[in-house]
């Protein structure tokens, strides 16, 4: 009898471990291991805007609350973006303007056009097209031609009353004229919130919310 209970309680175990354990286990893991990234998303954003941190971390709370995006989501579109504008010599209080901006405008015409990839997809594209890469704009559906003499005028007029270098004055053009045809674009975050696309963007942002929380957590065990 006691070699037989024995038996069943091993059967008992391994179950459980298969259907509990072993799952439970591995959504720790993964929790934590968001946790841990979100660390380092956190540090690169410390650094790349730590002479105005308090704007930065208001920057990037307005971003992740009206436009359905997760802490660590939010810290990372304005730390990549901003990392890459301070290598062309931007301020870092320009360069958190310029991040705001181009992060925004990724939302609304994620949010508008249904990029695949969602805001983060939009964000690369754009970040890309203001440091000189517009190929990839094209996918949001702005098309910028560099070699224009309009172009050229406008970022010799930049060039002298925003006193900034050549390819600062780039890469402030090209936004403003991405964001000039982005026009219909603009605000359709809010505008649609309550679409079932929206709400689902919403949704999964929570559920991200909990995780990195639950992660943080763990992190100490």
């Amino acid at each position: 009898s006691v070699k037989k209970a024995g038996q069943s309680f091993q059967t008992l175990g391994k179950s459980l471990t298969l259907a509990i354990t072993a799952p439970v286990t591995a959504l720790g893991v993964s929790m934590t291991k968001l946790a841990i990234d979100a660390e380092e998303t956190s540090q690169k954003f410390n650094v790349v805007f730590r002479d105005v941190a308090d704007a930065a971390r208001m920057a990037s709370r307005d971003l992740s609350v009206n436009f359905a995006l997760a802490s660590d989501q939010s810290e990372r579109l304005l730390g990549n973006t901003g990392d890459l504008l301070t290598g062309f010599g931007f301020t870092q209080d320009a360069a958190l303007k310029l991040s705001v901006e181009t992060n925004k405008l990724a939302a609304d015409l994620a949010s508008f056009a249904n990029v695949e990839g969602g805001t983060v997809r939009a964000s690369e594209a754009l970040t890309k097209a203001i440091l000189g890469e517009t190929e990839s704009a094209k996918a949001l559906g702005i098309v910028i031609r560099q070699d224009t003499k309009e172009f050229k005028d406008q970022v010799q007029q930049l060039m002298i009353s925003e006193n900034v270098t050549l390819q600062q004055a780039k890469a402030i053009n090209i936004l403003r004229i991405a964001t000039e045809q982005s026009k219909n674009a603009i605000g359709d975050f809010q505008r649609s919130i309550n679409s079932t696309a929206n709400q689902t963007r919403i949704f999964w942002t929570n559920i991200q919310e909990i995780r990195l929380e639950i992660g943080k957590r763990l992190i100490p065990v």
